[in-house]
C-alpha cells in the first residue's frame, strides 16, 4: 500500500519549514525586502531541493536577491543537514517565482476586458 506522502513531499514540507524565517531574516538584514519560500521542489532521489522564492520589486532588484541567495547556499544546506536527519543532503537551488505578479497581471488583463 502506498503511502499517503511520499518522502520526496515530505521533505520539501520541512525545508520549506525549516528555511523560511532564516530566509526571510537574510532578506531584511541584507536589504533586499521581504522574501517568501512559496514552494520546495525536492528531486526523487533528494539530490537537488529548488527553493522558490518570491520577492517584490524590479527586474534589477530581483537579480540582486537572487545573487544574495546563491552566497547563502552553503549555510542553508548545513542548516539542513544539522535539522533533518537525512543521509543524503540535497543541493540547495534558488529560483524567483513570479506566481504572484503573473497572476496579478492576468487579474488586471480580466478586470479591463469589455464585458
Amino acid at each position: 500500500m502506498p503511502r499517503e506522502f511520499p518522502r520526496k513531499v515530505r521533505v520539501a514540507e520541512s525545508i520549506k519549514r525549516l528555511l523560511a524565517e532564516p530566509l526571510a531574516q537574510a532578506g531584511r538584514d541584507a536589504g533586499l525586502g521581504m522574501l517568501t519560500v512559496t514552494e520546495v521542489d525536492v528531486a526523487s532521489d533528494l539530490s537537488n531541493a529548488t527553493i522558490y522564492v518570491s520577492a517584490f520589486g524590479t527586474q534589477a532588484s530581483k537579480e540582486r536577491i537572487l545573487e544574495a541567495l546563491r552566497d547563502l547556499r552553503s549555510d542553508m544546506r548545513q542548516r539542513i543537514a544539522r535539522e533533518l536527519r537525512m543521509k543524503k543532503i540535497p543541493s540547495v537551488h534558488f529560483a524567483l517565482d513570479d506566481s504572484i505578479a503573473n497572476g496579478a497581471r492576468i487579474a488586471e488583463l480580466l478586470s479591463k476586458r469589455p464585458d
